[in-house]
């Protein structure tokens, strides 16, 4: 059995070499691709940690319409804190300070109670506009059925 010896070549020697790899311009291409990938995720992540926020704020500005309007159900209908008008609130919640209006407009039988609530110093807008909460109040009054 003979073996196979392949030549030498010297470096001197015009020799065809079959070299596979990437190129520097193949390599740099590649590294730009994945580099505008990565600057678009990261545009995607400032996106989404900034509605994040937007919703948490929301949360908490319906928190307190919501406070605000069982603070009121649970007065009675003649009360004086349920006479028609609009005031408006000051309130600070989780170290962000929140404008609260209440408007109360209706009848001697029927009253509208709405609360709007508006973030103070917000760096952007809410885009749905502010939190607004309706209730409605009526006058307990036996009726044909409650007899």
């Amino acid at each position: 059995m003979q073996s196979k010896r392949f030549p030498r070549c010297s470096p001197n020697q015009n020799s065809e070499r079959h070299e596979e790899g990437f190129t520097l311009i193949e390599t740099s291409i590649a590294l730009v691709v994945m580099m505008i990938g990565a600057l678009s995720i990261t545009a995607l992540f400032a996106f989404a940690i900034s509605y994040n926020s937007d919703a948490a704020d929301r949360a908490v500005a319906l928190a307190l319409a919501q406070r605000q309007m069982e603070r009121f159900r649970a007065l009675s209908f003649s009360d004086a804190e349920l006479t028609t008008g609009s005031t408006n609130q000051s309130v600070t919640s989780n170290d962000r300070s929140y404008t609260l209006t209440t408007t109360i407009g209706g009848t001697s039988t029927l009253k509208t109670i709405n609360i709007q609530v508006v973030p103070l110093g917000a760096t952007r807008p809410w885009a749905a506009g502010p939190v607004t909460v309706i209730g409605l109040r009526t006058i307990a009054a036996p009726g044909p059925y409650f007899r």
